[in-house]
């Protein structure tokens, strides 16, 4: 008789800003549990997704758990974290045994209480399954990868593209290796090499800057037949917490002097590269003249400061403020997170004229209330499925309105989103190939599906919680020194 091999899977993941003032509830994750996952993450390009998969195709027993996933914003309710760290151990604990543990994670959460939140749940779980059990996780590209996480992990899997392109790619990897772990094909560990830099991230992209040859240092190294992954961790500088800063991650089979020899080469070589994170912004009146001047658009403008993606309350108002001083017309702009706005949208209707102060109702670093009076040109649920990053999963920030203000159409949302995905712009019946200009809050991931239509992108020194400019932020918690805080 075949006994069939059984593994845990979950998802729990947040980036989490420590500066901004949104706390982070459990229904901000959106949690789906146990059965449900398959339908909400099955055929989707999403690790989980990959994780089903290749289960799927090696007739091992999925044992579903959790997932879920939130917005940036500020720390979790330590509650909840804890509500839904205990919703993987009794899901592996109250089904018996397992042999094998597949984590989601993202690498950067912080609880109220817990700033070493996947630590925290890594070394809960290797208590609970023990020793001989792999456990394998994925890990974001701007993952805050620390010693506990390693210590308690049997391989790990971080992004290899920025924007994360990749994310089924990896759930894949992480579910072969499991599979290859566990019937002894493969025996893999793992070796950390932190350094003490802690760059801004908007110049960690890996089609041009320093990842393009710190990844092609990594592909020459898994070249290796010893070698299993090599990841490269930008890190996030918007956690004020212990464990930030860029590290190197290697996972070989069996040969842990190895993993440790090429983590701390290519930990030279990231330290070596420190200065080339470093980017100049444009000021916003310069974005503006610039966007205006274009021959032909979508010219986008990135307002990479408030960037609900990494945190960002995504209410800024400065560049929209910018545009309509100068009266610009024919301009899409995603998104204005503004519960009030849609509330009011709604009551007045479709085609109906609404006058009142939007945006910068957070906090009073992205920008004062704007008094504008427009057209409400359409109403929504605000779901739509992702077609770019995450393809096939659904998006939901929450009722929707477009408010046209002097040829500015404003998406306003209930909800924090990052408008990576142009559909959020079709869905509420805008095409945003026919805009002189987009103003997208976002800092990088829109690249993928926007810069094959658009004709340029600015990235705007706007003011907000993830500027660039690390000297805006009053750290307590770091480790000092630290690059480029401290001049080493």
């Amino acid at each position: 008789m075949v006994l069939t091999l059984r593994v845990a899977i979950a998802r729990i993941s947040h980036e989490t800003n420590t500066f901004s003032t949104v706390k982070t509830a459990l229904d901000d994750y959106n949690p789906c549990y146990g059965e449900d996952i398959f339908q909400v993450y099955g055929g989707t390009r999403t690790e989980v997704g990959g994780f089903i998969d290749v289960l799927r195709a090696k007739d091992v027993g999925i044992v579903p758990t959790i997932a879920a996933s939130a917005t940036p914003s500020g720390p979790i309710n330590r509650r909840d974290f804890e509500f839904m760290m205990e919703t993987i151990v009794k899901g592996i604990h109250g089904t018996g045994k397992v042999d094998g543990v597949l984590l989601s994670l993202h690498g950067a959460m912080v609880a109220e209480g817990i700033p070493e939140a996947e630590g925290t749940l890594l070394q809960k779980v290797r208590q609970l399954v023990g020793s001989s059990i792999p456990v394998i996780c994925t890990l974001d590209l701007h993952a805050m990868v620390s010693e506990i996480m390693t210590e308690n992990v049997n391989a790990v899997f971080g992004f290899e593209t920025n924007p994360h392109i990749d994310q089924y790619e990896r759930g894949v990897e992480a579910a072969g290796m499991m599979v290859s772990t566990l019937t002894g094909t493969a025996h893999p560990v793992v070796a950390l090499k932190k350094l003490p830099m802690m760059p801004p991230t908007i110049n960690m992209r890996t089609t041009e800057g320093p990842m393009v040859q710190l990844f092609n240092e990594a592909r020459e190294m898994e070249s290796r037949e010893e070698v299993i992954n090599v990841s490269v961790f930008g890190g996030f500088p918007y956690a004020d917490v212990e464990r930030v800063g860029s590290s190197v991650v290697v996972v070989t089979d069996g040969d842990m002097e190895l993993a440790k020899q090429l983590s701390t080469d290519l930990g030279g070589v990231l330290w070596s590269l420190r200065k080339e994170f470093l980017k100049d912004l444009v000021s916003v009146e310069n974005a503006v003249d610039r966007a205006v001047r274009a021959a032909e658009g979508p010219i986008i403008l990135a307002d990479v400061a408030d960037n609900p993606g990494g945190g960002a309350p995504g209410d800024g108002t400065v560049i929209l403020r910018a545009l309509l001083e100068k009266d610009v017309e024919n301009v899409g702009l995603a998104a204005i997170k503004d519960p009030e706005a849609v509330e009011r949208a709604i009551e007045t209707g479709v085609r109906g004229t609404l006058r009142m102060k939007i945006g910068g109702k957070t906090d009073k670093l992205h920008g004062e209330p704007v008094e504008v009076c427009g057209q409400v040109r359409t109403i929504t649920d605000g779901r739509f499925i992702h077609k770019a990053m995450r393809r096939g999963l659904t998006a939901n920030v929450g009722r929707t309105a477009v408010l046209e203000v002097k040829g500015i159409e404003i998406i306003l949302t209930e909800k924090s989103h990052a408008p990576n995905d142009p559909e959020i712009f079709r869905r509420n019946g805008i095409e945003p190939f026919d805009k002189t200009i987009l103003v997208l809050k976002s800092r990088g991931h829109f690249r993928a599906a926007y810069e094959p239509f658009s004709k340029e992108v600015i990235e705007v020194d706007a003011p907000g919680l993830t500027s660039p400019n690390l000297t805006l932020f009053e750290y307590q918690r770091i480790p000092r020194p630290i690059w480029p805080l401290d001049d080493l």
